[in-house]
This record gives C-alpha cells, sequence and structure tokens, in this order.
C-alpha cells in the first residue's frame, strides 16, 4: 500500500506527527489532486479561498470539478465560515492560510451535518495545531506540503480519515507518477541545497540582483500569467488531460508529480530535523510579529502558533515589496489578486471587496527573519493598510 519507491520511513515520520496513516506523494498539489479525484465526480461545485494560491484552483479545475469561492475574513484571510452558502456544494477545500487555521472544528461539523466532504489543506500548516490536533487531519481527507518547510522544495503526503481508501489511492499515485531520471533527481536534491546555502549564508541580494540583471528573474506581478484561453482549452477533455494542463499545475514545481528516488527522498527526511530545529524560533518570531502595527487581526488574537508566514497589512504594498527588494528581502506567497478576479471564468465570491482588500495589502513575512523586517518596515515607514470598513460597519 504505502512505501512506494522506499517512502516507508517519510510516511512513518509524517504519521507520528499527524497521529494518522499517510502517503508519500512528491507535492501536496498532487496528493490535493488524488484525493479531489477520489472523493468527488466530475461537475461537483467545491468551495476555495479566493485568496489562496492559484494552482489549488488549477488542481480543482483539472479534477473537472466546478471551483466556488467562499467569503474570506479580513482578520485572516481565511474562509469566514458563518457566511458561506451552502447550497449545491459537495465539498470544500480548507486554506490555513500561511498556517493561521481556519475554522476547522467549526467547518467540520457543518460539512458533517449537511453531507459535504472536507478536504484540510495544510499545505501552509504542517505545524499547525487546533485544540491539541493537528491540522489536516479534520477532513475527510488531507493533504501537507513538505516542499514549503524546513525548505525542502519537494515532497508532500496525503492522509485519509479512513485508513481503507489509503490503497486505492496509492494505486492513482503510482498510475499517474512521471518518471524521473537521474538529472531530474540530482536537480531537485541541488537547488533546495543551494537555496539553504543562500538562506544561510545571507546572500540573498547578490543573488537576486544578479538574476535579474541576467533575466533569469522578472517580475510578472504575484500570479503566474492566467493564459485564460489555451486553459478553457485544456480543461476541454473528458477526464482532463494532465498533459495539457502541465503549464498551470508545475507553477515554480517542475517536478509536481515525479517518481522519487532515494536521494531525493533522503535530503526530505533530512528536513524534518529542520523544521523540529526551528520550531521554537518560528514562534518567537510569531510573538513579536503579532505585536507589531501591521499585523492582522487574526495573528493579534490567536496563540502564537509555528506560521509559515506571519501576514502583515501594509499601505503601497507593492512599492514596499520593491523597497525591501532592494535591500535583499524577497517577500514570497504573495496571492494577488484574488482567483475571482484572477480568471474570468470563476464567478465573484460573496465577499469580494474584502478578498480584493487583503490580497492588496498583505505582506507575508518569514517569522525567522521577524526582527530584521520590523527594523526594515520602522526604518521605511510603512503605515498599516486601513481596515476595510468604517467603526459602525466592523463586523462581529
Amino acid at each position: 500500500m504505502s512505501g512506494q519507491n522506499g517512502s516507508r520511513e517519510l510516511e512513518a515520520a509524517m504519521r507520528d506527527r499527524i497521529g494518522q496513516e499517510c502517503l508519500h506523494v512528491p507535492s501536496a498539489r498532487f496528493g490535493l489532486l488524488l484525493a479531489l479525484r477520489h472523493w468527488f465526480e466530475r461537475g461537483d461545485r467545491v468551495l476555495i479561498s479566493p485568496t489562496n494560491c492559484e494552482t489549488v484552483l488549477f488542481v480543482v479545475l483539472a479534477a473537472g470539478l466546478e471551483p466556488v469561492m467562499a467569503p474570506v475574513s479580513w482578520r485572516d484571510g481565511n474562509i469566514d465560515v458563518p457566511n458561506i452558502d451552502w447550497n449545491g456544494l459537495a465539498g470544500v477545500v480548507t486554506t490555513h492560510l500561511y498556517g493561521q487555521p481556519d475554522r476547522v472544528t467549526e467547518l467540520r461539523a457543518e460539512c458533517d451535518r449537511r453531507g459535504v466532504i472536507l478536504l484540510d489543506d495544510a499545505a501552509h500548516a504542517m505545524q499547525t495545531t487546533v485544540g491539541g490536533r493537528a491540522a489536516g487531519t479534520f477532513g475527510t481527507a488531507g493533504v501537507f506540503s513538505l516542499a514549503k518547510h524546513g525548505r525542502a522544495m519537494s515532497g508532500g503526503f496525503l492522509t485519509a480519515r479512513d485508513p481503507a481508501a489509503l490503497p486505492e489511492l496509492a494505486r492513482a499515485r503510482d498510475e499517474s507518477l512521471l518518471p524521473g531520471g537521474a538529472r531530474a533527481q540530482l536537480l531537485g536534491t541541488l537547488r533546495p541545497v543551494l537555496r539553504e546555502t543562500i538562506y544561510r549564508t545571507g546572500l540573498v541580494r547578490p543573488m537576486w540582483h544578479a538574476l535579474k540583471a541576467l533575466g533569469l528573474v522578472q517580475w510578472t506581478g504575484h500570479r503566474c500569467p492566467p493564459r485564460e484561453k489555451e486553459l478553457r482549452a485544456a480543461l476541454a477533455g473528458d477526464p482532463v488531460d494532465l498533459r495539457a494542463l502541465d503549464h498551470w499545475l508545475r507553477i515554480d514545481l517542475d517536478d509536481w508529480r515525479m517518481r522519487q528516488g532515494p536521494l531525493l527522498r533522503r535530503y526530505q527526511r533530512s528536513r524534518f530535523r529542520v523544521i523540529d530545529r526551528e520550531r521554537g524560533r518560528r514562534v518567537a518570531g510569531v510573538e513579536l510579529l503579532r505585536t507589531l502595527p501591521w499585523a492582522a487581526e487574526g495573528v493579534r488574537d490567536a496563540a502564537p502558533q509555528p506560521l509559515l508566514r506571519v501576514p502583515l497589512l501594509v499601505e503601497n504594498r507593492d512599492e514596499v515589496v520593491a523597497r525591501l527588494e532592494s535591500r535583499g528581502v524577497v517577500p514570497g506567497f504573495i496571492y494577488d489578486p484574488p482567483l475571482d478576479d484572477y480568471l474570468e471564468l470563476v464567478p465573484e465570491g460573496p465577499s469580494s471587496e474584502i478578498a480584493r482588500w487583503w490580497t492588496g495589502h498583505v505582506l507575508p513575512v518569514d517569522p525567522l527573519r521577524a526582527a530584521r523586517m520590523a527594523g526594515l518596515l520602522t526604518e521605511l515607514d510603512v503605515r498599516p493598510a486601513p481596515r476595510p470598513f468604517t467603526a459602525s460597519q466592523q463586523p462581529a
């Protein structure tokens, strides 16, 4: 069942963390695709957040499903559960944006009551817990991204509430994996090693400027070009041909469904130690950032967790990003515009103004760089973003 290509050690390590059996997959997006194809029928309507990464949207489309935009909270950019319109929904995919937990106990209760399938996407939330329970374990299935944690740049896990579902999911995984040759395996290991070297030595600024000068990094906005006409044509098949969708599904992760060999798996196992080693520093960084005037309300009000990023909300965000880049700080994980503005084929969500406010102002900060970022934002005289409502309009 599990352990394809010797992944048993990785699966055992993850099982010990979350308390559930799981499958090792090359990426969280691949695991999410397997789950969507397993638990849903073509044309089913699935709720996702408009503030999320576009890969989630493309994976839902690749599964032959209809994405429905969720209402979002101005406090943390996550799904605003009390304002969900449940009519016609077959499923919900959580967000846990930057690791800040969705209201998953409430979501699961509502989904169970209405017969709706909950998929708990914890790609941002490998270290997040809710009531002592790991995010990613509240749904019928859940996914995790090792690529985003420990700077592994590859690897993920798919878990299921009912472990009896895992053998069929494993067969579907193995049928969909692409072969990875020796060169691809080596590059898959060297890329994160190079990134880790840059991260540890502080060479971000010269490397960033060199890449831009060589034309290897170009500013194209915060989301990949949608190429919507081509996307619609690629989605026409039944079932959808993953090869036709490769441009959209491999964003920043070329080997998103590559069969991974021993070298790459060994590197991924080493990243677990990095995650554990950095946990205390990550929490300390969150504790510092949540006290700053730019911190999102949801982070201020919640107990500190070892978040992937801490969402700050600033005026003139893109100008701030440009000024930070000139100082060698390259913010990532900015998902702007909201998904319903990004693609015409996605109907507008019920809280589009709040989603635009959030995505247009959010500045995700690595809590391991909290002190430096606090100093830079103060030095740059960055102003907090004004709230998207007047005092009399403040939501409950």
